[in-house]
This record gives C-alpha cells, sequence and structure tokens, in this order.
C-alpha cells in the first residue's frame, strides 16, 4: 500500500506539471498548445480515475467506519445511561423492602382515559406480572397508578390527574424517623383560591395539624399496597394557602417527577420475591 501512495503520489505531481506547461504554452500561443493538451488528457484520464476510484474507496471505508463506531458509542451511552437510572432507582426504594420493574415510557396520551386524565404507556404488561393498581414510581418520586394493562404495555394514570387522591404523610424534612401529620393531595384547588400551575398540587390537611413551607410529602400508603404504597417521596410544600375558612389547612406542593419528562420507571411489587 505504500508503494502504491507513492506511485499515485508521483503520477499526480507528474500530471500536475504537464498541465501547468500546457497551459502556459496556452497562454503564449493560443491554439499552438492543442496537441499537448490533447497527450496530457491521453494519458491523464487512467490514472485520474485510478486516483478517483482509490479515493472514493477510502473515503467511503472511512465514512463506514466512522458510522459504525458512532453507533456503538451511542449504544455504550445509552447502555451506561440505562445502567445509572437503574441504579437511581433501586437506591429510591428505600422507603420500603419492594421489586420493581423497570419500564420504558413508551408513549403519551391525554383526554384518553375513562375519568378523562393524562396517562403515559409504558413496555412491561401482563407477561412481566403487571396489574391494576400497582403504584408506578420513577428515581425521583411518585409517577402514579396502573390503570389499564395489556400483554406487553400498561397505561399509568398520572399523579395530577384531576381524578387522583393519594393519602399522604408530611412534615419536616429534617426529621425522616418522624411519622408526620395526615393528609392528601390532589390536583384542584380550594375554591375561593387560585387555580394550580401545570406543576403544583393541593395539599389539604387531615384536621388541625400546621403546614411549613419545605414540609416533605409521601404516600401514606393503600391496603395492600395498592394502588399506592407507602413512604415514596411525593414533593415539597413550597407555599401555604391562606386561611379561608375552608375545612383543613392546604399549601401548594411541587411535586418531585416532572411527568413531561418521564423515561425510566418501574412498577412496584409488594415485595422482592414478586410475582
Amino acid at each position: 500500500m505504500p508503494s502504491r501512495r507513492r506511485t499515485l503520489r508521483a503520477t499526480a505531481t507528474v500530471l500536475t506539471v504537464a498541465t501547468a506547461g500546457a497551459l502556459v504554452v496556452d497562454l503564449a500561443r493560443p491554439g499552438a498548445a492543442d496537441p499537448v493538451r490533447a497527450a496530457v488528457a491521453a494519458v491523464a484520464a487512467p490514472a485520474q480515475a485510478a486516483l478517483a476510484g482509490w479515493d472514493d474507496d477510502r473515503v467511503r471505508a472511512l465514512t463506514e467506519e466512522r458510522d459504525a463506531l458512532a453507533a456503538e458509542v451511542t449504544r455504550l451511552r445509552e447502555q451506561a445511561r440505562r445502567h445509572d437510572q437503574l441504579e437511581d432507582l433501586d437506591r429510591a426504594t428505600t422507603w420500603g423492602d419492594h421489586r420493581l420493574v423497570p419500564a420504558r415510557v413508551v408513549a403519551f396520551a391525554a383526554g384518553t382515559t375513562p375519568v378523562g386524565g393524562r396517562t403515559v404507556t409504558i413496555d412491561v404488561g401482563e407477561q412481566d406480572g403487571v396489574e391494576e393498581d400497582q403504584t408506578v414510581v420513577s428515581a425521583d418520586g411518585l409517577v402514579g397508578r396502573v390503570l389499564r394493562v395489556g400483554p406487553t404495555s400498561a397505561d399509568v394514570l398520572l399523579l395530577g390527574d384531576p381524578g387522583v387522591v393519594v393519602g399522604v404523610r408530611y412534615g419536616p424534612q429534617d426529621d425522616p424517623a418522624a411519622d408526620g401529620a395526615l393528609g392528601s393531595v390532589t390536583a384542584t384547588a380550594p375554591p375561593g383560591l387560585p387555580v394550580r400551575g401545570h406543576d403544583e398540587l393541593t395539599l389539604t390537611a387531615l384536621g388541625d395539624s400546621p403546614i411549613s413551607v419545605g414540609d416533605r410529602v409521601t404516600t401514606l400508603g393503600s391496603p395492600d399496597d395498592r394502588p399506592y404504597v407507602a413512604r415514596v417521596p411525593l414533593g415539597t410544600v413550597t407555599a401555604v394557602d391562606p386561611d379561608r375558612g375552608q375545612l383543613g389547612r392546604t399549601a401548594v406542593v411541587a411535586p418531585f417527577v416532572d411527568t413531561d419528562t418521564l423515561d425510566l420507571v418501574a412498577v412496584v411489587f409488594p415485595d422482592r420475591d414478586g410475582p
């Protein structure tokens, strides 16, 4: 290959010099260089074809090699990202002894559920042991609950849907050992208060328990862990509503999970033995 490259470079140099010479003669005496130009063209044609063919093959080979390497880098990066997300999910289960079945969000929908809410479709279903009313989480906290199940996929009703009410506990973040006060979280604000924003929920205290900005909100848990298992992080209190005589104090909660950017989630099974 090196000898061939040297030969091709030498040929290219000779052709360049010959072409330049023909150009000089043509400029000095128009028409006098026609025979020279024809001879150069006849000699150059095979060499130019060889050079072009070699260059095209080489460029094609390098392009294919580059594309293959880029695809492999993309695959490895996605594999590493998924591994990191799975580790984050596993660390997030410190709130209980549960088994997680990882799933990817493969579709978003709005207004298509029986309650008219927002759902996402995940790529696990009956074949993976998933059933209706199981909790769905991400590394950040509560996502929602399984609404419908197919053989290989399931629809998840998201936290923040108008028809979703979650029983919760809330309290200072610096006292995780405390049980916390009881309440509920919904998407809508009580009458007389401003409408909640897209990324805001309403916490309603049960009884006269006070609410403070910065309080951490977690799930209370349901019988048999359905639809919500206990102690899953849900959000943080960002503002306390003024007292307008409503039943139970209320506050604004910012959820930990951004449901608009969901990717890797997990369906929660009651224990690590699971189905």
